[in-house]
């Protein structure tokens, strides 16, 4: 059994995340663990795993117990032989350079057999559909294929007991999917699994508890119980002629590897798109050449009347703003106040009126008490809240949004959905990556598809999953996400 026994954890000594919390899991047991952002689940999947106190400092008091044993008492390479934690930034696990390497490094660290660490890789990497990876390097791969990958890592360890920090995050609906199968194998080899998850619903056909951590406490709620919905909001028909944002015949290659192939479509405005795909298929780095963060090696991109190549940086994020997938990647500031005025004073754009804008955007995001606090010292949802607000701040024509959804609670979700919803009804349009399907079904006026670094299909939301059904891709119908 893995047990936390009269655990608390404060950052600053001062106010308790952790609040003398008893848990526990049992070897052969799937347990979700939700709460709202901020709450303390990864600080909790920090003590677990015995990054806490170790490496992470702050005030730690209370026990954490592996079949009996307090972790304080066991040397780290113990603690890891029996606890793997799959964290929520993928990158920030990655040790080599290579795809095999990284699943071979766990068990070669344990000292595993050489014939049974090529098995492991080999199988690892099998059961998450990530073979094809295994001869690519790490820094290649899209954010949904690190987090294939990490989780092969972790999984090749075999653990006795595996925590996942926000799993569906990154994974497209099939990688979802092929995880709940990878947990309920896990479960018949009697690992126990922690699913710290805010999307209850990915993993609640697998699950056999689930718990609310609120207070820096857990509490037991059904299982069967929904998450809260949040109503749509009204489209606002599309009635323009000329697009805000074009691209014809793009072309994109990282060295020798074709990314985005013959890419062709416009964007209108106070229109929503959703931009879908397998994870590797092309989203990001459509999304990045849009912004102006890659040169296209062919093809033209335009905002309104513009051409992408012939306005410089500050004009062209005047013009079209860009939210990145991880938030560490785009934190400059020693201030969360810092950070939120940043995109403000890089465009001479600073006056009275705009700073009180900033106050009242950083209260909608949840975060106006934190504005002294250093943005890295933030929760991953409360950053990725923080990009929203401070890139938005000053009302781009068109909004590129990378998985903005990932770490959100409810009133996350619903923040980030207001800032989309401004930006259509001042006459601006949004381009937003995602694998919510019911995002996209109440919310988006199109849905763009991607394969193979191509558009497969662009059309309305029915139009889109009606015809992914009939080729095989029942899995984004049904990714058990609510908006």
């Amino acid at each position: 059994m893995l047990e936390a026994r009269n655990l608390s954890f404060s950052y600053d000594g001062i106010t308790p995340v952790l609040n003398s919390l008893d848990f526990q899991v049992q070897r052969g047991e799937i347990v979700i663990i939700t709460g709202s952002t901020g709450s303390g689940k990864s600080t909790l999947a920090n003590c677990l795993s015995g990054f806490i106190p170790r490496s992470i400092k702050g005030k730690f008091s209370g026990s954490i117990l592996i079949d009996d044993s307090d972790i304080s008492d066991l040397p780290i390479a113990e603690v890891a032989r029996h606890v793997s934690l799959v964290q929520q930034d993928p990158e920030s696990q990655i040790c080599t350079l290579q795809v095999s390497d990284e699943v071979a490094f766990g068990p070669e660290n344990h000292a595993f057999e050489v014939k049974e660490i090529a098995i492991l890789v080999d199988s690892s990497l099998r059961s998450i559909d990530a073979k094809h990876l295994s001869g690519r390097a790490t820094f290649e791969l899209s954010g949904g294929e690190k987090q294939r990958l990490i989780i092969a890592a972790m999984i090749s360890c075999r653990p006795s007991y595996l925590i996942l920090d926000e799993p569906s995050s990154s994974l497209d609906p099939k990688g979802v999917f092929q995880l709940r199968h990878i947990l309920r194998d896990l479960k018949k080899q009697n690992v126990g699994v922690i699913v710290i998850e805010h999307n209850i619903l990915a993993f609640q056909p697998v699950a056999d508890r689930i718990l609310i951590l609120s207070d820096g406490k857990t509490l037991l709620i059904d299982k069967h119980e929904n998450q809260e919905s949040i109503q749509s909001t009204q489209k606002i028909p599309n009635d323009t002629i000329s697009p805000l944002l074009s691209t014809r015949n793009l072309e994109f290659s990282y060295g020798d590897r074709k990314i985005i192939t013959n890419v062709t479509f416009s964007v209108y405005e106070k229109e929503i798109i959703g931009l879908m795909g397998n994870n590797g298929s092309g989203k990001t780095t459509l999304l990045n050449l849009l912004g102006g963060l890659l040169v296209p090696d062919s093809g033209t991109i335009h905002i309104t009347e513009y051409q992408l190549k012939d306005l410089n940086a500050k004009e062209i994020a005047r013009r079209a703003a860009t939210v990145f997938q991880n938030p560490n990647h785009q934190i400059f500031e020693k201030t969360v106040w810092n950070e939120q005025i940043l995109t403000l004073e890089s465009l001479n754009l600073v006056t009275p009126e705009t700073l009180q804008k900033c106050e009242v955007s950083l209260d909608q995001a949840g975060i106006a008490d934190l504005k002294d606090r250093n943005p890295f010292s933030l929760s991953h949802g409360q950053k990725r809240r923080l990009n929203v607000s401070s890139i938005a701040i000053h009302m781009p024509e068109v909004l590129l949004l990378d998985e903005p959804f990932i770490g959100q609670d409810v009133e996350g979700r619903k923040f980030i959905k207001e800032t989309v919803f401004e930006t259509i009804n001042r006459g601006g349009a949004v381009l937003i990556i995602t694998h919510d399907s019911n995002f996209v079904r109440n919310h988006c006026d199109r849905v763009i598809f991607m394969e193979n670094g191509s558009i497969l299909l662009d059309g309305s939301p029915t139009s889109v999953f009606e015809r992914l059904v009939t080729i095989g891709y029942n899995e984004y119908i049904d990714s058990g996400v609510q908006s």
